[in-house]
C-alpha cells in the first residue's frame, strides 16, 4: 500500500512538473530575410537619412551578409563567431563605401543596438 502512495506522489509530481515546463521552439521561428532587411530599413537606414542610393547600397550589403549567415547557421549548431565576425566586417566595409564618412560612427551604433539579444540579455 505504502509502495502504491509513493508512486502516485511520484507520478503526480512528474505530471505537475511538466505542465509547467517550458515549450520547446516550435513556433518561434527566425525572422526572414525580407522581415530583416525591412527591419534594416526602419532601425538604420532612416535615422541615418540616407538618399535611395544610399539605401539600396546598404539593404545590398545587408542582404549579402544575411543570405550567407543563413548558410553558416545549420541548425542545431550555431555558427562559428569568427566566421560571422568576417562577414560582419565585409558587410561593415561595404556600408562605410556607401554612406559618407560622418555617418559611419552613428551607424555603427544603430547596428550594435539592433542585434538580436541573446538568452542571457534578460537575466539579472
Amino acid at each position: 500500500m505504502k509502495t502504491r502512495l509513493v508512486y502516485t506522489a511520484f507520478a503526480f509530481l512528474l505530471g505537475l512538473n511538466s505542465c509547467f515546463s517550458q515549450p520547446g521552439n516550435g513556433g518561434m521561428k527566425p525572422p526572414g530575410i525580407e522581415e530583416r532587411l525591412k527591419m534594416v530599413d526602419k532601425e538604420i537606414c532612416q535615422p541615418l537619412k540616407l538618399n535611395k542610393t544610399q539605401k539600396e547600397k546598404v539593404s545590398a550589403a545587408f542582404n549579402d551578409f544575411f543570405v550567407e549567415l543563413d548558410k553558416l547557421a545549420t541548425p542545431p549548431a550555431r555558427p562559428e563567431k569568427t566566421k560571422v565576425d568576417a562577414l560582419a566586417k565585409n558587410r561593415d566595409e561595404k556600408v562605410k563605401q556607401a554612406i559618407p564618412a560622418a555617418s559611419y560612427p552613428k551607424y555603427l551604433e544603430l547596428e550594435m543596438a539592433t542585434r538580436p539579444k541573446g538568452p542571457e540579455a534578460g537575466r539579472p
